[in-house]
């Protein structure tokens, strides 16, 4: 008995120490300190392999360092466990964008991502890359709609507005485009954000 419970007092310790490492792999993350932030995350997972976010945010600094083989390797870690894990799920995708293996890798990214959808429907950073694979296969109208989608839950994204114009403009839809565009400026000047790419784009679409 007496074992038993230095076995469970070791795993609870064990389990703080990974959140503490958790916590503070974030904070670093968030300082873009990516070295730092990966040690307190490999420490977090070594410590506790439950802790699936420890193990995602592993991933997005392999990402960022532009380790992709890395990265997905433990995004598919997390799926093992979770098949239904959303940030994995989007992440996969969003890493296999960079890294294409075979000629159907769109069509699984926008499988990946429409089942991302189906567990969070309101996960407009995976409709905004699905609009993009859409746009990309020339599945205008379905890219179309996912924008629509995006602007009509979050109308300050201005990301998605400016990829909407740019949408407009291959449609042959110039007046709307540059309405769109001055939109996603006014958003942006009002959130005191940067114009300058949106004024170049717009120039872009006038000319």
């Amino acid at each position: 008995c007496v074992a038993a419970a230095a076995l469970f007092i070791s795993c609870g310790d064990d389990t703080d120490r990974a959140l503490k490492s958790y916590i503070a792999g974030k904070e670093y993350f968030a300082k873009k300190e990516l070295r730092p932030a990966r040690e307190h995350f490999v420490e977090a997972v070594e410590l506790d392999d439950t802790l699936h976010n420890a193990r995602l945010m592993l991933a997005k600094v392999h990402y960022y360092e532009h380790n992709f083989d890395a990265a997905l390797d433990e995004i598919e870690r997390i799926l093992k466990k979770d098949g239904d894990h959303v940030g994995a799920l989007y992440w996969k995708a969003r890493i296999s964008v960079v890294r294409p293996t075979d000629k159907n890798a769109d069509t699984e990214m926008i499988a990946l991502l429409n089942r991302v959808l189906e567990l969070d429907a309101h996960h407009l950073p995976a409709r905004s890359l699905l609009a993009l694979l859409y746009e990309k296969k020339e599945k205008y109208r379905e890219a179309l709609h996912e924008y629509l989608l995006i602007i009509s839950e979050e109308e300050s994204f201005i990301d998605a507005r400016a990829n909407l114009g740019v949408l407009y403009r291959r449609l042959g839809l110039k007046a709307k485009a540059l309405e769109e565009i001055d939109r996603a400026i006014r958003i942006a000047r009002g959130g005191g954000r940067s114009d300058a790419r949106l004024v170049s784009l717009k120039k872009e679409i006038a000319e």
